[in-house]
């Protein structure tokens, strides 16, 4: 089984296109370009051959200025969104990834990416970030309607917009992922689509903004487009039962497992199945491994004997509730790609 490493943003909505002046400063290339080569050459020291990052992520720097969506209507107010081209700059950013990516297979150790064309927060209703004011004097924290974070689920929701996304935004980056094939481990549509997916959601109280019609022909349609790039279409579902209903044929199946103590991680059953998140938190209870212990090095030995493909831990750069990144975890990781017991 290979092991695959969360790297899931440097700066969440503005690894690709610039974000506002006020939290970049002076920069006019994203802030991984510094660091990528060091992580890329750390994560080859550790035996990680697949590194999963999300490219529009809430859609912050995809539809800004005049193109950013807009809270409209009188007695139901809802956010529109009309999917604009993306930026040459995005697409210069997201080139200079892949060839960074490409490049590890001339240092010996070839790792891919796992890029995510969207994660659910860019359905979700809209945030008009705070940024710091560019007058004169002292700063001042201001709502810059300029910029919105999410409030894109129209992108997807509605067939007419949906493919002019799919158009404008994803075959772009599609034709930029045929120059580095050998870079590319597959084309994720969605992260976890379960939470903004009528009918899909596991919490009833929750206000999911698409409907699973909507949701299914955005899959299927941009699976298409990724096939005919010659990749691998994916999608990362947040459990097994969502992806039981919607796996499609010709996909990587994907799944996300955060157990909390209840849900076993049942044996493979799906084609070219692998984990695409789980815990590296020993506060996140597997339940199939009480007797053995909560190690990530255990995580990754039963999702081996369960027949995975690969495993992705959660998340390099990432403290949460699920996280614990450490250099036990990284330990862990080694000992598992270089086959040793401890």
């Amino acid at each position: 089984m290979e092991v695959g490493v969360n790297y899931p943003w440097f700066d969440y909505g503005w690894d690709f296109g610039l974000g506002p002046s006020s939290w970049r400063g002076e920069r006019t290339t994203p802030r991984w370009y510094d660091d990528i080569d060091r992580d890329l050459q750390h994560f080859a020291d550790l035996g990680v051959t697949v590194v999963r990052w999300f490219i529009l992520a809430d859609g912050l720097t995809y539809g800004t200025g005049d193109g950013a969506p807009r809270l409209r209507g009188w007695f139901r107010r809802r956010w529109h969104f009309d999917p604009p081209p993306l930026a040459d700059q995005f697409l210069l950013h997201f080139g200079e990834l892949l060839a960074r990516f490409s490049g590890t297979a001339r240092r010996g150790a070839q790792i891919r990416l796992l890029p995510v064309f969207v994660d659910f927060h860019f359905c979700q209703t809209g945030i008009t970030p705070i940024v710091t004011s560019d007058a004169p004097g002292s700063p001042t924290l201001i709502p810059d309607r300029r910029w919105v974070k999410q409030g894109r689920a129209d992108a997807i929701r509605d067939n007419k917009k949906r493919a002019r996304f799919l158009d404008l935004a994803l075959d772009p980056l599609l034709r930029v992922s045929r120059q580095y094939p050998n870079a590319i481990y597959a084309w994720e549509l969605i992260n976890e689509p379960d939470w903004v997916t009528e009918g899909w959601h596991p919490n009833p109280a929750g206000e999911p903004l698409v409907p699973e019609s909507s949701m299914r022909a955005f899959i299927e349609e941009g699976s298409e487009r990724v096939r005919r790039a010659g990749l691998r279409p994916t999608v990362g579902f947040a459990s097994a039962d969502t992806l039981r209903q919607c796996s499609a044929e010709g996909h990587v199946s994907q799944f996300h497992h955060y157990p909390n103590g209840t849900a076993t991680l049942d044996r493979h059953e799906f084609d070219s199945g692998i984990i695409g998140e789980f815990a590296t938190a020993a506060t996140d209870v597997w339940p199939d491994l009480i007797d053995q212990g909560q190690t990530v090095l255990n995580r990754l030995r039963l999702a081996d004997a369960c027949g995975y493909s690969l495993a992705i831990p959660w998340a390099f750069r990432s403290q949460d509730r699920h996280t614990t990144w450490s250099a036990d975890v990284e330990n862990d990781v080694r000992a598992f790609t270089q086959g040793r017991t401890a």
